[in-house]
Formats: structure tokens, C-alpha cells, sequence
């Protein structure tokens, strides 16, 4: 789950699915990086909703669902509205749905959700995952109807601290793929992974160690170029 302080960021003045959205996918997304190389290639793939298991070619992990798209409509159905899911395998998803409404944030939307190019299966799946009370990966089974899930139990180095070398690719990576205000990122980023974090004229400069810092230098929104030492 996001941190108090990561919550903070964004405030009435810049609610937005976008902001919300920079905050959220920065540390599931570095979780994510460490999954995919844990999970290597597999040939094929295959769930079970009446187990709540994930098959990867001879492998199995235990999973809940999170939600749903088709090809057939343009929406999202999240996992709660799944009928043929026992409950016990949506049960991570209605605690973090409890989360969200406890803390009032009306700008992610639930239940079900007609999508856009920044509002899909992926994104949602990454704010879930942020707002989540344990921590996750994610898996996505595509297909005519493709089914997203929380992947469950699996080992603790996934999740350990993001590393001072870690942290500006996954910045870059980010910022290179999705649709993001840059600055959240990085300040987001910091926060959860416990880095100080110092605005200056704009730029920020983040602290890994007395000997190992970076500054990330923007225009706007926008990430210009990043120097510093990383020792």
C-alpha cells in the first residue's frame, strides 16, 4: 500500500487520473521489472478461477483477480462483478477497493469502468496494486477476454528496496512508456522507497547515500536530463 506521505502529493489543486496515476505505478512497476525476470519465458499460460492458481507452463502460483476486459465491449469489469469467481479469490480486491473509499479518492474509478488510452486494464491494474494492503505482482492473460490478477506469495527479494541503480532506469522507463507527470514520479518513487528527496528551482535532487546522489533536472513537467554520482 502507498504510504501516507506518497498519498500526500496530490491534493484537490491536482487531482487527476494522471497524477494519481504517477503516484501508483512508480514502485508496482519496480516490483514488476523483478517478477518478469523471476518468471523468465514460458511457452504457455492458464488460471484456474474455481483455485485462484496461475499456470506457467509446469509452474503454479497462487492468484486473486483484479479484473477484466474483452475485445467484445470497451470496458473494464472489475473482479467483484465476476460471478463465476469465488469470493475468496476476489477478497484482495474488495480490501483494497475498502482502502481506497476510506481514504476518499474519488478519482479511481471502480466497478465498471468504460476504458481510454490512459484508463486501461494495465493502469488500473497498477493502482490496484499500489493501494493493495500486501504486496503483489501482476499477471495479465490476454486473450478475446483477458483477465489481470494479483500474483501472491512469491519471493521477498521481488519486493525488497529499490537500489540507487535501479531507481533512474525505472524512472526512465516509465516516463518512456506511459502517460505521466515526470516530477510525481520521481518524488513518489523517493517517498516509498524511504530516498530523501529535496525540490530545487524546480529540479529534483534525490539522496541514496552522502557519497550517492542524483538530480534530476525538468522543464515543467518534463524530465530533461539527469546527472549526479551513484556510488
Amino acid at each position: 500500500m502507498l504510504k501516507e506521505k506518497t498519498i500526500n502529493l496530490i491534493d484537490a489543486k491536482n487531482a487527476s487520473f494522471k497524477n494519481l496515476f504517477s503516484i501508483a505505478i512508480g514502485k508496482p512497476y519496480a516490483f514488476q521489472r523483478r517478477f518478469i525476470e523471476f518468471i523468465g519465458e514460458y511457452k504457455s499460460w492458464n488460471t484456474s478461477v474455481k483455485e485462484g492458481l496461475l499456470q506457467l507452463d509446469d509452474r503454479r502460483f497462487d492468484v486473486e483477480y483484479i479484473g477484466t476486459t474483452s475485445k467484445s465491449d470497451n470496458y473494464w469489469y472489475s473482479s467483484e462483478l465476476e460471478s463465476v469467481i469465488p469470493d475468496q479469490y476476489v477478497d484482495l480486491m474488495i480490501q483494497t477497493r475498502k482502502i481506497i473509499e476510506k481514504l476518499q479518492i474519488p478519482i479511481i474509478p471502480q466497478g465498471k469502468i468504460e476504458l481510454s488510452e490512459d484508463v486501461n486494464g494495465y493502469n488500473l491494474s497498477m493502482i490496484y496494486m499500489a493501494f493493495a494492503p500486501i504486496n503483489t505482482a501482476y499477471f495479465n492473460g490476454s486473450g478475446d477476454t483477458s483477465i489481470y490478477m494479483f500474483v501472491k506469495n512469491l519471493p521477498e527479494n521481488i519486493f525488497e528496496r529499490l537500489s540507487n541503480v535501479e531507481f533512474p532506469n525505472v524512472v526512465m522507463e516509465i516516463i518512456g512508456t506511459f502517460n505521466v507527470n515526470a516530477k510525481l514520479v520521481v518524488k513518489s518513487l523517493a517517498s516509498e522507497f524511504d530516498y530523501n528527496c529535496v525540490e530545487e528551482n524546480g529540479n529534483l535532487k534525490v539522496s541514496f547515500s552522502e557519497k550517492s546522489q542524483l538530480l534530476f533536472n525538468f522543464n515543467g513537467e518534463n524530465l530533461e536530463k539527469i546527472t549526479g554520482t551513484l556510488a
